[in-house]
């Protein structure tokens, strides 16, 4: 029996258990004939009755004495706390859970169901005509989990990691990465410590010095040429990035030129969290298109938003330009945002700035073709509101 293998995977998916029933519970799973972490898979519940196997959170209770007169109120009258009032009590309660455990699982933290289903009309998700939406859990547990991830972010030994998917392709191409640890913030590298194979710190710290020459050289439009640079310094980008103090935004930008710009800022996202932001963002235009269309139709009358709907034709117009003007006008966006300004270049690349921004719009172009066509399509329905703004590629 690979027994420190088996002791190891337990807390996986029995989290929270004390020393003394882990030792007990070895001993059990030894006399079952279990003999590696795969044969924990055919391990019955019925195998473990003779086990004392139990854990903190499976008794623990919320001690609202101890919370804001706030939220006390709104679990009295059974009313929704305001933002600041479940922020608070979001607080308080971690800091309770932490009392047990430095860093609570996902799987302990889902004790916030007993929060939701005792205090339903306070703390579930509900959707506009107040149905619960899903099992109403769902906001409060990332929120529990995000504070429970700020509380350790200076404690990398209380983190927990855990898998993601085993492969995924992190920028379009399906460049193909292997599975990592989510270790921070849904990050999956996010404090590397093993450099690129075959290379040094000295061979990286060369790399590095390459980056402002190419950029000098090429500006942002160079930055397809650094991104194998900028994939074998990521070790150390994430060093600099993660010093304390913080690094100041012009630092960032004279030691790593190529983030500033979207290809770079984009290759960079994908290596730390394995997802491509270009893909994440047509998955949710292709996926909730409708959701959203839905809602806004539902809302109070509001003029931006009742002319973009009124200008929209679902068989003439494509959703994603529909959308995108949508959450402009909710979020109160101004009307002239739907821009893309290249940024400024060295003086001896002035006359190469609009052979550069076209190149940059083509590339953008090839990323989310739906989105560019659709909304060259609509916007061209709204000439007078969206005056200014760019009809489609130059």
């Amino acid at each position: 029996m690979n027994r420190e293998d088996i002791k190891e995977a337990v807390p996986s998916f029995l989290p929270g258990l004390s020393v003394e029933t882990l030792t007990s519970l070895l001993g059990g799973f030894e006399a079952l004939g279990v003999e590696s972490r795969a044969d924990l898979a055919l391990v019955q519940e019925k195998d473990l009755e003779q086990f004392p196997v139990s854990a903190w959170f499976t008794d623990f209770r919320v001690k609202w004495e101890q919370m804001p007169a706030a939220i006390r109120k709104a679990v009295a009258d059974q009313t929704r706390p305001s933002p600041g009032g479940r922020k608070e009590m979001i607080k308080a309660v971690v800091d309770q859970m932490l009392e047990h455990d430095p860093n609570p699982t996902r799987a302990m933290c889902h004790i916030i169901v007993c929060i939701v289903r005792d205090f339903l009309k306070s703390f579930a998700d509900v959707e506009r005509r107040g149905d619960v939406f899903g099992d109403g859990c769902y906001s409060l547990l990332q929120q529990i989990k995000t504070r429970v991830e700020y509380k350790n972010r200076k404690n990398t030994l209380a983190r927990r990691c855990r898998e993601r998917r085993p492969l995924t392709a992190v920028a379009e191409g399906a460049r193909i990465m292997p599975k990592r640890p989510l270790d921070q913030y849904g990050c999956v590298r996010w404090c590397p410590a093993e450099l690129p194979a075959g290379e040094t710190e000295a061979a990286l710290d060369e790399f590095k010095r390459q980056l402002p020459n190419i950029y000098w050289e090429e500006g942002t439009s160079g930055a397809e040429i650094a991104e194998p640079l900028m994939e074998k310094t990521f070790v150390i980008q994430r060093q600099y990035l993660n010093s304390v103090p913080a690094p100041a935004i012009t630092g960032i930008k004279e030691e790593w030129p190529f983030l500033f710009s979207q290809r770079g800022l984009y290759y960079h996202f994908g290596l730390l969290t394995d997802i491509s932001i270009l893909i994440k963002m047509q998955d949710a235009l292709n996926n909730k298109d409708s959701t959203v269309i839905q809602f806004c139709q539902e809302l109070n009358p509001q003029p931006r938003i009742e002319e973009t709907l009124a200008n929209y034709e679902p068989e003439a117009s494509d959703e994603a330009a529909c959308i995108l003007l949508l959450l402009m006008a909710y979020f109160k966006e101004p009307e002239n945002a739907v821009k893309l300004e290249t940024d400024s270049h060295p003086p001896k690349f002035q006359a190469a700035s609009q052979s550069h921004q076209q190149e940059f719009q083509a590339a953008s172009h090839s990323h989310l073709p739906k989105l560019q066509a659709a909304s060259h399509s609509l916007l061209l329905k709204c000439p007078d509101r969206l005056s200014g703004v760019p009809r489609g590629p130059p």
